[in-house]
């Protein structure tokens, strides 16, 4: 009996609180809040931050592609497919312009229709 109960204590002190293992890879960047506000665009509207990915250049540097949601009066938007690692601009009162980013490299640029929440390339 002392050999179980002393059996049942250890077990359930290896249960505690433990701060989850890192790793040295990619995974190992913290990604964002869904607080980390980015722009706002008005006293009604304003562009979010809400999950990332972790990537890595070509030449090993870390980085967080980030995905925004527009916030506008009692509606949340999503802007699909557009991961970014940088802050979008105002463009006008209904488009923001940031550029799609792929392995922490920027690259096209989009403009992002706040009102949709729908990417365009630019320029197509």
């Amino acid at each position: 009996m002392t050999r179980l109960l002393l059996l049942a204590v250890l077990t359930l002190a290896g249960c505690g609180d433990r701060a989850p293992a890192r790793s040295s890879g990619p995974a190992a960047v913290d990604a964002p809040t869904a607080g980390d506000l980015a722009l706002e665009v008005s006293d009604s509207v304003s562009i979010w931050f809400t999950s990332a990915r972790s990537d890595t250049s070509a030449e090993g540097k870390e980085c967080r592609e980030r995905v925004m949601e527009i916030r506008a009066h009692d509606r949340t938007i999503p802007v699909p497919l557009l991961y970014t690692g940088e802050l979008p601009h105002i463009t006008s009162d209904s488009t923001v312009e940031v550029h799609i980013w792929r392995h922490c490299v920027p690259a096209d640029l989009y403009r992002v229709n706040l009102r949709t929440g729908q990417p365009t390339r630019a320029g197509a």
